[in-house]
């Protein structure tokens, strides 16, 4: 099913969010969708690169424009329900897959490459490494990943 952008949902769709949106492009990200955030460009410039990227841009602005989806809300949960309605990030993520930094695929990594670059417990404590190839930020799945991991879930019976 195709949406308003002429995008088919499972064909990859890759966003751009503006300045008003910081959390859900997180979370996007989270979810391990392309997401890119600009806070130092205009409208205009952001529905040029949308266009010029094959991006949708996401905004709180009310707007026309065919590569632009409105966000209703300003609660996290109901702009989340809103994009799984267009789009099915929450059926179709691949959670954990993505930086939330700077949005760069995850690469897996060999433990002994990130030793003294995470808290010593956590070396010591864990067997899944995963690095950031753009920013350099390393994760695994501790306490933290558990909690997002459990926020995932809740989401999903948001729909």
């Amino acid at each position: 099913m195709k949406d308003k952008t002429n995008h088919d949902p499972k064909q990859g769709t890759r966003f751009l969010v503006d300045v008003m949106l910081g959390k859900l492009a997180r979370w996007l990200r989270v979810l391990g969708w392309d997401t890119e955030y600009r806070k130092d460009k205009s409208i205009d410039e952001l529905l040029d690169r949308a266009a010029r990227e094959g991006r949708v841009l996401l905004t709180r602005k009310q707007l026309e424009h065919e590569r632009l989806v409105y966000i209703k809300s300003e609660i996290l949960e109901e702009q989340l329900k809103q994009l799984e309605r267009q789009f099915g990030v929450i059926t179709d993520a691949r959670p954990f897959t993505r930086c939330i930094e700077c949005n760069r695929m995850l690469e897996r990594t060999d433990k002994k490459t990130v030793r003294g670059r995470v808290p010593f417990y956590t070396y010591s404590t864990q067997e899944s490494f995963y690095t950031c190839p753009g920013c350099g930020k390393v994760y695994w799945p501790g306490s933290h990943h558990q909690a997002m991991l459990k926020k995932v879930e809740e989401l999903k019976t948001l729909k």
